[in-house]
């Protein structure tokens, strides 16, 4: 706690007080407070944002190490963890959990996450999920297993959002851990709850939910297909100005007045929840499964909301998939693709078919593998989906992508670069 470093690692460095070296950040603050922003091109600020996350990242676990090793001080002179916790919160103005939480995280500071938040890769928040992934899994799983799920998902999270690497750690201690979806709905049923508050004097109200994962796919379905700019609302393009939490809640009560239901004419704004399960899953209904958005659910919860709704199913067997749809190709000659076409295309594919995207089925677009400009027609065979970034790949210039009908993977279709005009030349 007395001394610090001067000057970078691995150049000839050499220890500093520490009042130095925090005399020395705190003017560099300073004078990057100064800088006037204005004065600096696109390229040089996406330079200096990007520097000043990861400045900011080796801060925050340089706090927290120090918040820990001032806790472990305490604890040696007989003040418990809480004890600390309160005093530090009192003198910085910070919530206790939040200081319980730095402390936690200066103790975790030679795991995977916990090296590479200390070096700016991820953030605090990502080597805090990390954690909770590996401190859940259960014992019967070697201190060589758990740090290799540690190191994976470390990995993981240095190209992802904190949302996708919970949900990729949800995914991989399911995997793990089987055992566990046994008594989950259970668990969820007991948390469920939603409470509607008084209203207010100016006829507002609250509403409070935990949801389970069946409610949160339905909420999410609802923020999809209304919860957009201009979605629930009639208004002119680029002219709506509500904030995005205002957006969610006309969505919420648009569909809520409306009800679970699919208007085949209706060729935007479909409302649905593509599950994709194997059947051998089926076989077991305390299985975990995904929503298109990447919630999870037990089997048993899926076949629920099927009962309720339509849905389409596409099952594979003996590692072939097996696309069972029905005669939805009764308007060929119209441009627009019906909401049943891309439903059965969303069981079908699942998400974007442009190789490596990760983009689901709800934010993907109906596209023609033979373009409709040259006579294709709106069938589900002639068609793929893709989202609005690859779709609009595709087109008629030299630096154009092209689709084609691969006869190797009946439904697919294969995406040719720039250049290529035949399947067997990719």
């Amino acid at each position: 706690m007395e001394k610090g470093v001067w000057g970078a690692p691995g150049r000839g460095s050499e220890t500093a007080p520490l009042a130095d070296v925090l005399a020395l950040l705190e003017a560099s603050v300073e004078a990057l407070c100064e800088v006037d922003w204005s004065d600096h091109d696109a390229d040089s600020l996406v330079e200096a944002v990007g520097r000043a996350e990861i400045v900011a990242r080796r801060l925050e676990s340089a706090g927290s190490r120090a918040t820990a090793e001032l806790a472990g001080l305490h604890r040696q002179k007989g003040r418990s963890a809480g004890g600390v916790a309160a005093m530090l919160a009192e003198k910085l103005g910070l919530a206790r959990g939040v200081v319980h939480g730095r402390i936690e995280a200066g103790g975790r500071q030679a795991t995977p996450a916990g090296r590479a938040a200390a070096v700016g890769e991820i953030t605090a928040e990502h080597e805090r999920i990390i954690a909770k992934a590996v401190s859940g899994l259960p014992g019967t799983i070697g201190g060589a297993a758990k740090t290799r799920v540690a190191e994976e998902l470390t990995e993981f999270a240095r190209t992802v959002a904190p949302a996708e690497l919970r949900a990729e750690a949800a995914r991989r201690v399911a995997a793990l851990c089987p055992d566990r979806g046994k008594g989950r709905e259970e668990h969820q049923d007991r948390q469920r709850s939603a409470r509607l508050g008084s209203a207010r004097p100016d006829g507002t109200s609250t509403l409070t939910m935990t949801l389970t994962p069946r409610a949160r796919a339905l909420v999410e379905r609802a923020l999809c297909d209304f919860g957009g700019p201009g979605g629930a609302v009639a208004c002119a393009p680029g002219s709506d100005e509500r904030t995005p939490e205002q957006r969610a809640h006309d969505a919420l009560v648009h569909q809520w007045a409306l009800g679970s239901t699919v208007d085949p004419t209706r060729p935007k704004g479909i409302a649905t929840i593509v599950v994709r399960v194997t059947p051998e899953q089926l076989e077991k209904p305390d299985a975990l499964v995904e929503t298109d958005s990447g919630i999870q659910l037990s089997v048993r919860q899926a076949v629920s909301m099927a009962g309720s709704m339509p849905w389409f199913v596409s099952l594979l067997r003996d590692g072939r998939e097996e696309l069972h749809r029905i005669d939805v190709d009764a308007h060929p000659d119209r441009r627009l693709a019906s909401a049943i076409q891309r439903l059965v295309l969303y069981a079908a594919h699942g998400g974007c078919t442009f190789p490596g995207c990760a983009a689901p089925a709800r934010r993907s677009q109906f596209h023609h593998v033979e373009e409709w400009s040259r006579g294709g027609p709106t069938t589900v065979g002639n068609g793929a989906l893709g989202c609005p970034v690859h779709h609009a790949f595709v087109g008629d210039g030299p630096s154009s992508w092209k689709t084609v009908v691969n006869p190797d993977s009946p439904g697919r279709c294969t995406w040719l670069p720039p250049g290529v005009d035949r399947l067997t030349d990719v």
